[in-house]
């Protein structure tokens, strides 16, 4: 029998503007991925514009609980290569689709997790977690030397 699928806790989202006007405190839930094998379990989660990784915190809350939150910023002013100059300018941005403002997202596994052997990577824009299950011990006969 297949073990019942994971918990997702997510926070409520609000809806992104798309122009410049400064707004307060905008969330967003990021696309996420969640992957189950025999031994691990994986998460992955689109976070493009984030290249800060110091603006992202992943936690273990218990034993089974893992929260992810964090904070991608754009909009206003930036600076952009103007194509064939080779120039920096400060341009005003007119439309911006991509997801900006604070995120936050908790799964809680459904079986026991080795929290110490968690890894993250960041590549792309695409925020990797890999989470190794604790495996049940099996039944072992050992030789008498």
């Amino acid at each position: 029998m297949a073990a019942p699928p994971p918990t997702f806790n997510t926070t409520p989202t609000n809806p992104q503007s798309h122009h410049s006007q400064p707004q307060t405190q905008k969330t967003f839930t990021p696309a996420f991925n969640f992957f189950e094998t025999a031994h691990e379990y994986i998460l992955e989660v689109e976070l493009p514009g984030l290249h800060d990784k110091k603006r992202t915190v992943i936690e273990f809350t218990d034993a089974q609980t893992i929260l992810i939150r964090g904070k991608i910023e754009r909009g206003g002013r930036c600076k952009r290569l103007v194509g064939g100059l080779g120039v920096w300018v400060e341009s005003l941005v007119w439309v911006e689709e991509r997801n900006a403002g604070k995120f936050r997202r908790e799964f809680t596994f459904p079986k026991s997790i080795n929290i110490e052997a968690a890894k993250a990577t960041l590549k792309y824009g695409v925020l990797r977690i890999v989470v190794p299950k604790i495996l049940p011990l099996r039944p072992r006969r050992i030789q008498i030397q």
